[in-house]
């Protein structure tokens, strides 16, 4: 049977953080995250950010809600959407 692709999602003080599959998989692609398998390189990912992104998104006027996780691993970063809008971008 076909391992179903899923999305995963962290919380901080009402801030939810939510990585899709095709963000997941980016992840896993880093030389820093590769090699390690799902859930664990997802889940353990979010919330070692998600306290320093809620502190980040506050510092920066956002209100608690769900942020969209996209990976740049070009540049090593990690946007924060809300909708089709970046809300904050982090050094990942």
């Amino acid at each position: 049977m076909p391992q179903t692709r899923r999305s995963y999602a962290a919380e901080y003080e009402g801030f939810r953080f939510r990585m899709e599959p095709d963000d997941v998989s980016t992840l896993k692609a880093l030389p820093d995250f590769e090699g390690r398998e799902e859930p664990a390189v997802a889940e353990d990912f979010l919330r070692a950010h998600a306290e320093k992104w809620s502190d980040a998104l506050t510092a920066a006027g956002a209100h608690p809600g769900e942020f969209a996780v996209s990976l740049d691993t070009h540049q090593r970063r990690a946007r924060l959407l809300q909708g089709p809008t970046v809300i904050f971008i982090a050094e990942i």
